[in-house]
């Protein structure tokens, strides 16, 4: 009966009803699949309150803290952890100190992590710093923006946990609009020792662009042996990966190592 009526209204999409009708569809489909960025309703606290519950974590980085919403309910979940941030853009980093910066469990870092040392081209935008990327040319398709070009400092993960004497990361957050395979190769080290438990990363439109798919998450992260799920509001869907899965709705997704079966079973709800 689905399918009649689709293949109906397939005839006819070109009709303004059915253009609306159409529209709301899929805003329904794209809610069902959680499209959401409000961390305290997408599952992303949930997340937090659940791995706080069933893993003991002591360091905690915020990568692309942008203005600090995530790493304040980071704090809330692990009060005895410590929080590395990372905020690349300065206007952003400022936000970012008045935010969190007189939490003393808080490092913030005013610089971004890559896989290389040095810098890094961005594309800012001045009235919309938050949405800054690496990716050249997606504010202009995307969000009809006209972003300036500037070089900004970017180090390695392994380095900074070099300088830091960070030997263990219980939970890794990664939103860098984008550039989240890079950040990962930053860590490789880290990753090849099995020293990261968990890792958070958003998925998206701006993945086209990149051509790092959500296929090339699992596969990469997998070969760390980590499984990777999708996070809901209530779950999160521990999953092989299928050709279906790349709607590059996202947002976030999560990997988790095969070492901490209690937390994946735990998050996966069973």
């Amino acid at each position: 009966m689905i399918r009649s009526l689709g293949r109906m209204l397939c005839r006819h999409r070109r009709n303004p009803l059915v253009r609306r009708i159409n529209k709301s569809i899929v805003a329904l489909h794209k809610a069902t699949e959680n499209l959401s960025y409000d961390v305290r309703l997408n599952g992303e606290l949930w997340v937090l309150q659940r791995v706080a519950s069933s893993a003991r974590i002591s360091t905690v980085f915020d990568v692309g803290a942008n203005k600090g919403d995530w790493s304040k309910v980071a704090l809330q979940a692990f009060p005895t952890s410590e929080i590395h941030a990372f905020e690349v853009v300065a206007a952003t980093f400022m936000e970012l100190e008045r935010s969190v910066g007189h939490e003393e469990a808080m490092t913030l870092n005013s610089c971004g992590l890559s896989d290389t040392e040095g810098t890094l081209a961005m594309h800012v935008d001045p009235r919309f710093p938050v949405l800054a990327t690496s990716v050249p040319g997606f504010s202009q398709r995307f969000h009809g923006y006209d972003p300036a070009t500037a070089q900004l400092p970017v180090t390695t993960g392994d380095a900074y946990c070099a300088k830091k004497g960070i030997e263990h990361i219980g939970f890794l957050k990664i939103d860098v609009e984008g550039h989240e395979p890079n950040v990962l190769k930053g860590f490789e080290g880290m990753l090849g020792r099995g020293s990261i438990d968990i890792i958070q990363f958003e998925y998206g439109y701006i993945n086209i662009d990149t051509g790092f798919l959500l296929k090339h998450f699992h596969e990469y992260l997998e070969a760390f042996d980590m499984r990777v799920g999708k996070i809901f509001p209530n779950h999160v869907e521990f999953r092989e990966y299928r050709h279906l899965h790349e709607d590059f709705y996202g947002p976030n997704f999560l990997a988790v190592h095969s070492n901490l079966a209690n937390v994946i079973r735990e998050l996966a709800g069973r």
